[in-house]
């Protein structure tokens, strides 16, 4: 990203930031991302390409951009003391109340996304790292005769499954639910 992230954006560029953020959520909410265009982004967002190639490399480099947006959301208030397991319930809680509060813009997304397809590919890839990096928190989770990085990508498919089933399934459940299921599959791991 050409943009330095780790300072502090000024007005002016948490403006720009947010507006492209904006336009690709919306544009992957009607179409699939491969077929998204950084002239669509510019006009969706309401800028000239200059201003994009300022900040982005390419479209692939905004995605990134908006994952790590969402990631650092569910890392909020991240309690170091926590276990591997605490640290999963708590990324579900927060994950699961951001996919509900934005449910419509879910919906559409993963209807004109494959399940294949670049951005949900991308999407369970961060969900794995972010479930590998609070196993390696937690290593009395590592001593197990399953080797860690098994136990993490089934945490996080089983994670993505739930997270899937409670609120796009054919009978959606409330998030005690939801978790009750989550601690129930993932009992005895």
């Amino acid at each position: 990203m050409k943009y330095d992230v780790t300072k502090k954006p000024t007005r002016g560029a948490q403006r720009t930031l947010d507006a492209f953020s904006r336009a690709l959520l919306e544009l992957v909410a009607e179409q699939p991302f491969e077929r998204v265009t950084v002239n669509e982004l510019c006009q969706r967002a309401g800028y000239p390409r200059a201003t994009f190639y300022n900040y982005f490399d390419d479209k692939f480099d905004l995605l990134n951009y908006g994952w790590s947006r969402v990631v650092a959301h569910l890392r909020a208030k991240e309690d170091p003391s926590m276990g591997a397991e605490e640290s999963l319930h708590a990324h579900f809680d927060r994950a699961y109340d951001l996919c509900a509060a934005h449910l419509d813009v879910v919906r559409r997304t993963l209807a004109c996304n494959e399940d294949s397809g670049y951005l949900l590919s991308c999407l369970r890839g961060i969900v794995r790292a972010e479930v590998r990096a609070a196993m390696r928190a937690c290593p009395a989770r590592m001593a197990g005769p399953v080797p860690t990085g098994l136990v993490a990508d089934h945490f996080a498919n089983t994670l993505l499954l739930v997270l899937e089933w409670s609120l796009l399934g054919d009978r959606p459940c409330t998030k005690v639910q939801a978790h009750s299921h989550l601690h129930h599959l993932l009992a005895g791991v």
